[in-house]
């Protein structure tokens, strides 16, 4: 029972220091909540994928197949291992809900309320009947006030004209992308709706639910040659990644983020725990004199202070494993309406309390030990003669070059050398400032990155829209009818395809030889001449990655066949679609890509510039296009909304940054905090003979603010070393998971981040600051 005092002691000392020990929990929550909602929302998120894939029959492979036939289905679902097949339609017109056209990709089944692939739930209203259309409920990030009965229009169809619909309900699937994901909103309407848009009585696609899907090469095979004996057209063909699905990359860096910043948030408050034991230790060493004298030993000294780091950990772990738990939730329910999927609810999960047991409980026993040790060693005498002045300063060289300089003035060199007196304390509290401005210094190089990669883009594209015709390609001639609309400003027919170099993929890019849309930017070789064969210029991206040089022959597959090349020329280029997944890209001649795509002088599609810039006025210009010509059946894409989807990625990633860095700056302020209210406290003697010497309370506020600057500067400069690597392993990150992102690392962001260590460092060490100006210089001297 005798060991009980520990105990009781170790929570009156919490109890006595309320508003240090709530920061230091605080620290410690901030870390633990963190990783907590990271590690149970992931876990959730993926069951929850696996739950949905199973529940809704998610295609497994998908082809375009023109004009298939209603008696196509029952033939295929003969073929072994097809466990069901689906016809459904698709069509990308333009809509509107309210003044602004907006992109929309329509899809039809055969009946609504027998689907096997890919189904849908409607979750308001019903499914689509004549004169119908149903939205998949995001829609609502972008028409946040549409509603059943509510009238849409759309153009488009075999007569490219305008057409009414009104709302008839809303769905929600994981098949379908989120609208706010790529801007594009995903909508359904009935069969003979869809043949009247296409102007044929067969659906454009055929999906397929396999029993086995490590079958899927052989049932790929069958089924190809199902299409072959019917001579249906057929392409586009795509299979499921088991691992995938829309947004899966984007989820995973925003976790991984979280996950970073949570970690380093966690480091940060090891720091704070171990700055507060030290100055508790501090400020005891009267006690801990007299606990040795009356018989405590070296172990019970040791327990207490553990016990005292320990309770720390407690606090902020169960506090931060409840709020983990609870942003959780929170979190997957925003994840699982950005990704369309239906969460049964949020299940706890054990790895996650396990988890963050483990971290927080180690991170503040581990923070203890040093000060705790350093409680045990200290004699009796000292600590019971201690009023903070000691007379070992200057023994060191670093202390002897201090003592010697005379560049400064007297209380900025006396904040300078004080620095060195407490160094295992100011060690903890610099690196806390460095990990502090590492982590803001690495997300505003991000942030400066990511837009940096989105001006890029639109400096080297000057496409404002895209057009491609539903009748199939077009002469490359036909460039000069779309020159004459009203709004063109330029006009090029350009090709593409998907190839294979180096067993990576690669997209293709046939481009007329003088373009002017294209603004090409040359790191080495040359650009190709007209009519020029056998030449290629890559991207810088494609060649460091397959390690080609300037001259070098390559093998190039493209639809299954084998051709070669010589690289001319290596382009600064390493801008990439969204919904691209290829390494790089390969620049040839117009009519070289033509001829080895199968289509001799006919474009796949057209690039425009309008006149105008703006959406409005590039949306007028596209209508009069589709007006003219919609006999051709022409389909139209802007440019401004992949830049619109880049932008809310960026704006997104900027928004998780920015909340990180605060939470971090606040962790580093405490140990700043923590640091000169201990120095104060410490020093409180010497205080007191300042003050009797004359020095005024601007003197005393000039010390110590002094003090807690010069920290700031040197955790600048570590945090600058720091933050770098750290900078571009984000950016490295993001890259991987979104598109290949240009990394930034100048001067600017390097001044940000050292006046951000100064506001830091000030604003922290304004308080013990103030408080040591506010000392009765009597009472200091007399009773210490």
């Amino acid at each position: 029972m005798r060991e009980w005092w520990i105990l009781r002691k170790a929570l009156n000392d919490l109890s006595r220091r309320k508003i240090r020990s709530a920061l230091t929990i605080l620290g410690i929550f901030v870390g633990v909540a963190g990783i907590v909602a990271i590690v149970a929302t992931a876990t959730n998120l993926t069951e929850a994928h696996r739950r949905n894939v199973a529940n809704i029959s998610q295609e497994d492979l998908r082809w375009i197949v023109s004009n298939n036939p209603s008696t196509l289905k029952p033939l295929l679902e003969q073929i072994p291992n097809v466990a069901a097949v689906e016809r459904r339609g698709i069509y990308s017109a333009k809509f509107r809900g309210d003044e602004q056209w907006r992109d929309i990709d329509f899809y039809a089944y055969e009946d609504y309320s027998n689907i096997k692939v890919n189904q849908i739930d409607f979750v308001e209203g019903h499914s689509p009947g004549s004169g119908e259309i149903a939205f998949e409920i995001s829609v609502r990030s972008l028409l946040p006030e549409l509603k059943v009965g509510d009238f849409i229009i759309y153009r488009g169809g075999a007569d490219n004209r305008e057409h009414q619909l009104e709302v008839s309900g809303f769905a929600r699937s994981p098949s379908y992308p989120n609208a706010s994901l790529l801007q594009t909103a995903s909508a359904f309407v009935n069969q003979a709706e869809m043949q009247r848009i296409l102007g044929t009585q067969g659906f454009n696609e055929v999906l397929v639910r396999l029993t086995d899907f490590a079958g899927r090469d052989e049932a790929k095979r069958q089924i190809e040659d199902s299409f072959k004996k019917r001579n249906l057209q057929f392409g586009g063909y795509v299979a499921r990644d088991p691992e995938n699905f829309l947004g899966k990359n984007e989820l995973d860096i925003l976790l991984t983020l979280l996950l970073v910043f949570s970690v380093l948030g966690l480091v940060i408050s090891g720091f704070l725990v171990a700055n507060t034991l030290s100055a508790i230790v501090t400020e005891q060493m009267g006690e801990i004199g007299a606990l040795k004298a009356i018989g405590a030993n070296s172990w019970q000294i040791l327990q207490l202070y553990l016990i005292e780091g320990l309770l720390y950990g407690l606090a902020g772990t169960i506090l931060g494993i409840l709020a983990g738990f609870g942003g959780g939730k929170i979190l997957l329910e925003f994840l699982g309406n950005l990704l369309n999927f239906q969460v049964e609810g949020f299940f706890f999960q054990w790895n996650a309390l396990i988890l963050g047991l483990v971290v927080g409980i180690f991170v503040s026993v581990a923070a203890t030990l040093l000060p705790a040790w350093r409680g045990t060693t200290i004699p009796v005498r000292e600590a019971l003669d201690s009023y903070g002045i000691s007379n070992s300063y200057g023994k060191s060289w670093l202390e002897q070059f201090l003592t010697r300089l005379r560049m400064f003035p007297p209380l900025v060199a006396m904040a300078l050398r004080n620095l060195t007196r407490r160094k295992a304390r100011n060690l903890v509290t610099f690196g806390v400032i460095s990990l502090s401005c590492a982590a803001f210094l690495a997300s505003q190089s991000t942030s400066a990155s990511v837009d940096k990669t989105a001006e890029s883009f639109y400096r080297l594209y000057l496409t404002d829209a895209w057009v491609s015709f539903g009748i199939g390609r077009l002469d490359n001639q036909f460039v000069a009818s779309l020159r004459t609309v009203e709004g063109v400003e330029l006009a090029e027919p350009w090709a593409r395809a998907r190839g294979i170099i180096r067993a990576s993929s690669a997209d293709i890019f046939g481009v007329p030889h003088d373009t002017q849309i294209y603004r090409k930017s040359i790191l080495s070789g040359r650009w190709f001449t007209n009519s020029e064969n056998g030449v290629v210029a890559i991207s810088n991206v494609l060649a460091d990655a397959k390690d080609i040089k300037l001259n070098d022959i390559i093998q190039l597959e493209i639809n299954r066949k084998l051709y070669r090349y010589t690289v001319i020329g290596i382009l600064d280029d390493s801008t990439r679609y969204l919904t691209s997944v290829a390494l790089g890209k390969v620049f040839m001649p117009l009519e070289e890509a033509e001829r080895v795509m199968g289509h001799q002088s006919l474009a796949d599609y057209f690039t425009i510039t309008t006149t105008q810039k703006d959406p409005a006025f590039v949306d007028k210009t596209l209508r009069a296009i589709e007006q003219r010509f919609r006999t051709l059946q022409p389909t139209t894409i802007t440019a401004y909304s992949d830049r619109q989807i880049i932008e809310q990625i960026s704006q997104s990633l900027k928004l998780l940054l920015y909340a990180m860095v605060v939470l971090i700056a606040l962790v580093g302020a405490l140990g700043v905090v923590n640091t000169i209210t201990l120095n104060v406290l410490e020093r409180r003697r010497e205080i007191g003979v300042l003050r009797s010497l004359g020095a005024s309370d601007r003197s005393m506020v000039q010390l110590f603010l002094t003090e807690g600057l010069f920290l700031g500067v040197l955790g600048f400069f570590a945090g600058a070393l720091l933050g770098y690597p750290l900078a571009r392993l984000i950016v490295n990150l993001i890259s991987q998971a979104t598109f290949p992102i240009e990394f930034l690392f100048d001067w600017q962001i390097v001044l940000f981040t050292f006046i951000f260590a100064l506001v830091l460092s000030a604003f922290a060490s304004l308080i013990p600051a103030l408080g040591a100006a506010r000392v009765k210089t009597g009472v200091i001297l007399r009773y210490g």
